[in-house]
């Protein structure tokens, strides 16, 4: 019997027309164990950054309480991420429960966490390329889909295009920012832009990912995402891509 570990990741939105968020905290919930938990940010000074007119004092003591509420010895056992996670609207919103096949509980809780908060880590314990394509594989399965890695297909001009995941019902390119000059990515990013406006079969989802530096406020990766914009694909970061892609999965 594969065992099934629920999360939802808890987001904070100043503005609903911008569409900007930044992830605040994370729950689990491990309902054949009864285990439950709460993880939040660490890394408060880049919310503030985030958002300069939040108060940190309060936000503190949000999630201090949504992690007693969660933890609390009190808290009914017969805890529901479903029914919990709805009581949280508007400016603070979590997630819809997505479900995840894990081996090792612990490990698995630390990759989500990493994954989520990688500013909390050092550069060092940041998730590599590897561990973040592990855990779309994990999630694709709890789909109930059957995820291959790495496989080529034929394009457009019968040349070989290698892509990191595919199912039966799309592709998944990983455009990888880690420790990379962002302005020779753009010539990558136009020559990813025509194999999405002409695959073949299937739908194609780029989710890029970064650990040593955040590119969203650069210049170039505004070139980069309007290139995109231009394109018959799905262009989002990898800790929105559970949200976006993922979300029927859960039960």
């Amino acid at each position: 019997m594969e065992k099934i570990l629920k999360y939802s990741v808890l987001r904070y939105s100043p503005s609903l027309l911008s569409g900007e968020r930044i992830n605040l905290g994370i729950v689990f919930s491990e309902e054949t164990t009864g285990y439950h938990s709460f993880y939040y940010a660490q890394n408060l000074s880049r919310i503030k950054r985030f958002d300069d007119e939040l108060d940190l004092s309060v936000l503190k003591e949000l999630l201090m309480g949504i992690e007693e509420e969660v933890e609390g010895d009190w808290f009914d056992k017969e805890f529901s991420i479903d029914s919990f996670v709805k009581f949280y609207i508007n400016d603070y919103r979590f997630d819809d429960p997505q479900a995840i096949i894990y081996q090792d509980l612990e490990e698995t809780i630390t990759s989500l966490k990493k994954a989520y908060f990688r500013f909390d880590y050092s550069k060092a314990e940041r998730p590599d390329k590897k561990a973040d394509q592990r855990i779309i594989v994990n999630l694709i399965s709890a789909a109930g889909l059957k995820p291959q890695q790495n496989r080529k297909v034929t394009g457009f001009y019968d040349e070989s295009i290698t892509f990191d995941i595919i199912t039966d019902d799309y592709y998944v390119k990983l455009f990888d920012f880690d420790d990379k000059d962002i302005k020779r990515c753009i010539n990558t990013a136009k020559s990813w832009a025509w194999n999405c406006n002409h695959a073949k079969d299937k739908p194609i989802f780029i989710i890029y990912r970064f650990s040593d530096k955040d590119p969203l406020k650069t210049k170039e990766f505004s070139i980069i995402s309007k290139i995109f914009k231009e394109t018959n694909t799905t262009f989002i970061s990898i800790d929105e891509a559970d949200e976006k892609i993922f979300q029927k999965r859960a039960s």
